[in-house]
């Protein structure tokens, strides 16, 4: 890491710090002192969600460098429509053969799709840094952090599965302490309760942005009617 880098992180641990005293002094107030206006802390509140994954980020490229270190060499790219993938080439202890792992984003971490045991590696790569070091992407955690509390800024903050698709493009708003998904086509929404209906549309559709409500074809009206009765929208 280089001292600009390493002086950028030690300010966002001392500004992530700082916003962590706040919030607890607001929690502290007496319920009788006049409190903040909701938009304000709601707007810290993502702040400092994202300098959470800069740091995290941060961590994860620290990791794949020094993993590069010890002679693995790490492909990464993102197919479309589908989660990003990496392709790890580690070099065995015996010297002669290396272990190719093909892994697979899942929301939450990398899951090992394929292994094998492969001979004669040979690699050609720029002799100059072209291409970012590669990094984790945001966990689905991470991103749902950033669009809680959003719904009721006038633009809220949304996850947009699919960003390249138009009708097949799928919205998932947080309307209060609720997830409702809704495809750009589909004439209803529904309710998200589980981790495990995310990671399917993950692994459909690739992993999601967060993007405000107006970049999208839908608008506040499909996720407000009731589910049973929005088929008309």
């Amino acid at each position: 890491m280089t001292d600009p880098q390493a002086h950028a992180l030690a300010v966002l641990r001392d500004v992530d710090a700082r916003l962590h005293g706040l919030f607890e002094a607001v929690e502290n107030t007496d319920e009788t002192a006049a409190t903040p206006a909701p938009g304000p802390l709601g707007v810290l509140r993502r702040a400092r969600s994202q300098i959470d994954a800069a740091r995290f980020a941060q961590h994860c490229r620290a990791d794949d460098e020094s993993l590069r270190g010890d002679g693995s060499c790490i492909l990464q790219w993102t197919p479309r429509r589908t989660p990003p993938r990496r392709l790890v080439l580690e070099p065995d202890s015996d010297g002669d053969s290396w272990t190719r792992r093909e892994l697979e984003w899942t929301g939450a971490g990398w899951r090992t799709c394929r292994r094998d045991t492969i001979r004669d590696v040979a690699i050609s790569a720029p002799a100059g840094p072209r291409y970012p070091a590669p990094v984790d992407p945001p966990t689905l955690d991470a991103l749902l952090a950033l669009i809680r509390g959003t719904w009721t800024n006038p633009d809220p903050d949304v996850l947009v599965f699919d960003t390249a698709g138009t009708t097949e493009q799928g919205v998932l708003v947080a309307v209060e302490d609720e997830l409702r998904y809704r495809a750009a086509d589909s004439h209803q929404w529904y309710t998200i309760t589980n981790e495990e209906e995310l990671s399917h549309h993950l692994q459909q559709q690739g992993q999601p942005v967060v993007q405000s409500l107006s970049e999208t074809s839908l608008r506040r009206q499909h996720f407000t009617p009731s589910p049973l009765t929005n088929d008309r929208e």
